[in-house]
């Protein structure tokens, strides 16, 4: 079973050419020629009758038809061809077998497949679907109540309900297809938004979260009115660094230190980078002396850090401004107060925190 769906959807021979719609209209080809196979031993075996015999066989070939040249031709010309022998059919079945066969149903079929089947909306989809229901009106007046050229008396239930169990296989082989195309589109679409989101809410270098997914946070703390703790770092001699050992190298120390943060994550601590040099870190559910020993455990696991430059290892040092979040003033007023003093760890010689 396996090599023989492996070689229903085995790719055409023209480049660049989409399988899905060609591979749907094998498998409905397969499914007609089981259709097929069935009438004709119907009425051969117990019809008798020569034309149904002639019909069936001539549906057999150019299914088959249609099913070879689905490897060796464009998506719309094997749709051109299966459209147009199975309108043939259709014809020739309501006059050999009238309307009880049910086969002028198979119209709805062709319009289904013809609308996915084309792409974009254009004319030729509305001069189709026209010609289709012209046709189907032209039955219903002219074959509606009457019997065709073919004897059928006692077999019309089994002939009319073998061609609805495929027109109903057929349909759900079209809206599995499609449904199943529309989804993995739709699927696509979310994944990218979701990654659009990731990306929006993250710094590109260092992986932590941005100042826009930080100030969310934050905000969503003070709505909860959470006590809360707030540090910003800055690496000391930052700029000398990038002077010394380039741009590169600089990217290479914050990367180093926002893993130290990532870390710190699996124990509550919120990182982010606040820009440039500059990280955020908030410590939800701590007051400023407890956000004061997480903070000195950072410092030491900081200046612990050895980034490889070559044949030497440089370490770095960071200022720490902390405070205790303050419900009464704003945040900008909280964000400014651990500024300065962050501004006066720089001032008063570095490598400290101040609380």
């Amino acid at each position: 079973m396996g090599k023989i769906a492996e070689f229903i959807s085995k790719e055409t021979d023209i480049k660049n050419e989409s399988k899905r719609m060609t591979v749907l209209i094998r498998k409905i080809c397969l499914s007609f020629l089981a259709l097929s196979v069935f009438q004709l031993l119907l009425f051969a075996f117990l019809l008798h009758s020569g034309r149904g015999i002639t019909l069936w066989a001539f549906t057999i070939a150019a299914d088959f038809l249609t099913f070879y040249i689905s490897y060796h031709s464009t998506k719309k010309v094997v749709l051109s061809v299966f459209i147009s022998q199975k309108i043939l059919w259709i014809t020739a079945s309501m006059l050999l077998i009238g309307w009880d066969g049910g086969f002028q149903f198979f119209l709805i079929l062709l319009i289904i497949l013809y609308s996915f089947g084309e792409a974009g909306y254009n004319n030729k989809k509305l001069i189709f679907n026209f010609f289709c229901f012209v046709l189907f009106l032209f039955f219903l007046l002219f074959f509606k109540g009457k019997t065709g050229l073919i004897d059928v008396t006692g077999m019309e239930r089994v002939i009319e309900t073998s061609a609805t169990l495929v027109f109903c296989v057929n349909v759900a082989f079209v809206a599995t297809s499609f449904s199943k195309a529309s989804q993995e589109v739709e699927e696509k679409i979310v994944n990218y938004n979701k990654q659009l989101e990731i990306e929006a809410g993250e710094d590109a270098l260092t992986g932590l979260k941005n100042r826009r997914n930080t100030n969310a946070f934050i905000r969503s703390l003070v709505s909860e009115h959470d006590t809360f703790s707030i540090c910003i770092c800055d690496i000391d001699f930052f700029k000398k660094v990038n002077d010394t050992y380039g741009h590169e190298f600089g990217d290479e120390v914050l990367k180093a230190i926002a893993d130290v943060f990532k870390k710190k994550q699996s124990e509550g601590v919120y990182a982010s980078r606040w820009g440039g040099e500059e990280f955020l870190l908030i410590f939800p559910g701590l007051n400023g002396d407890d956000a004061y020993v997480k903070t000195f455990a950072i410092r030491d696991e900081i200046k612990n850090i050895t980034v490889p430059n070559g044949d030497v290892s440089i370490s770095v040092t960071m200022t720490y401004g902390l405070s205790e979040y303050s419900l009464h003033h704003t945040m900008e007023e909280n964000i400014r107060e651990i500024d300065e003093k962050l501004y006066m760890g720089k001032e008063s010689g570095r490598d400290r925190i101040i609380y």
